[in-house]
């Protein structure tokens, strides 16, 4: 499968598997400056290390606080505002394709 025969808002694997989406610095001052997607976020602090940014989970389902809809028809609530992390992630890698397996779309 190539990434010219996936797209993501058919799939969504990547966002639904979880959460753990860590805020480069870049976003981090993003996201503080905006309280919207502030909101989106969480502060993981551990001694001895510096306080660094994630999106939260949303509490019921455990997905991606800005996951939207569900496995396979989806979007992201803050798209055009998302984290590094999300924009570098590339359609058809290794790691989509891992995705879209564990979450039962291969």
């Amino acid at each position: 499968m190539t990434s010219t025969t996936l797209d993501c808002l058919t799939c969504g694997a990547c966002c639904w598997l979880g959460p753990d989406v860590l805020l480069s610095d870049e976003d981090a001052e993003r996201f503080e400056a905006d309280p919207r997607l502030a909101a989106l976020t969480y502060i993981y602090t551990r001694p001895g290390w510096s306080p660094v940014r994630f999106m939260r989970a949303d509490p019921v389902t455990n997905r991606c606080i800005a996951f939207e809809g569900t496995l396979g028809q989806c979007r992201c609530a803050i798209h055009p505002d998302r984290p590094n992390l999300c924009r570098i992630f590339e359609v058809g890698s290794a790691d989509c394709l891992e995705a879209r397996r564990k979450a039962g779309l291969d």
